[in-house]
């Protein structure tokens, strides 16, 4: 039985219609969509499940990888997904079961409330590798302490904002608000309802990736470029944030 695929007609990039699939344009798709900032790496997109073209599961999403912060003009790119593959019968062709599948992000077809659907086969997936020098959002950025350019301690890493430009998922900045941390708290208890009146009077701390110097992963520190006062003044100078 053919599976109901979305099309034009059903895809919005408003808020109000967040939980439609996301067609990634530009592959093929006659499909534009606005650009987006809504997207949090810890809610949307870690631990989601990961289905072949088919719908036949392929894993779970561990972590992605982007591209240095200043190796190419704009906010970094994800370049790789790292997934946990799904467990299959023994004598499948695959990753072992504690090994990690790396894919190319092009292969991502689109993103879905329940899952990311690649736009090929299981059995017809060319696991690809990470590259010297790619961020890993999980390992390297998230619970990470952010310092000014002098070294001072700033908060650490809650959740990472991201938005689509191009059909590419873009770093737009960390969230190390209490926002942010709210938003794993309802992961885990599913308690952002209850809360949500004092979460939507919240401000969104978004240090934006524009400000970032480095990544020191051997450290466990993300530097800035400027000092605290600096990047306390861009943080209250930047515009509010979507909900």
């Amino acid at each position: 039985m053919a599976k109901k695929r979305l099309t034009a007609s059903n895809v919005h990039s408003t808020k109000s219609r967040a939980q439609s699939a996301t067609i990634i344009p530009g592959r093929g798709d006659a499909i534009h969509m606005a650009s987006r900032s809504d997207v949090s790496f810890y809610r949307d997109l870690l631990h989601k499940r990961v289905v072949d073209c088919d719908g036949d599961p392929v894993g779970a999403i561990q972590d992605l990888a982007a591209g240095l912060p200043h190796a190419a003009p704009g906010a970094p790119a994800i370049q790789r997904l790292v997934i946990r593959p799904h467990r299959v019968r023994r004598g499948t062709p695959g990753p072992g079961p504690s090994e990690s599948l790396v894919l190319p992000w092009e292969l991502v077809e689109s993103l879905e409330p329940r899952c990311i659907r690649l736009r090929q086969a299981r059995t017809e997936l060319v696991p690809s590798s990470l590259e010297a020098g790619q961020i890993l959002l999980r390992k390297h950025l998230m619970d990470q302490q952010v310092v000014d350019c002098r070294g001072l301690k700033l908060q650490r890493v809650n959740d990472i904002a991201m938005g689509f430009s191009d059909g590419t998922l873009h770093l737009w900045g960390m969230d190390t608000g209490m926002r942010g941390f709210l938003t794993r708290l309802d992961d885990r208890w599913g308690l952002l309802r209850l809360l949500r009146p004092l979460t939507s009077r919240l401000h969104q701390r978004l240090i934006s990736w524009d400000l970032v110097e480095r990544v020191e992963p051997a450290r466990g520190h993300i530097r800035l470029r400027l000092s605290r006062d600096e990047v306390r003044t861009a943080i209250r100078r930047a515009p509010a944030s979507a909900a």
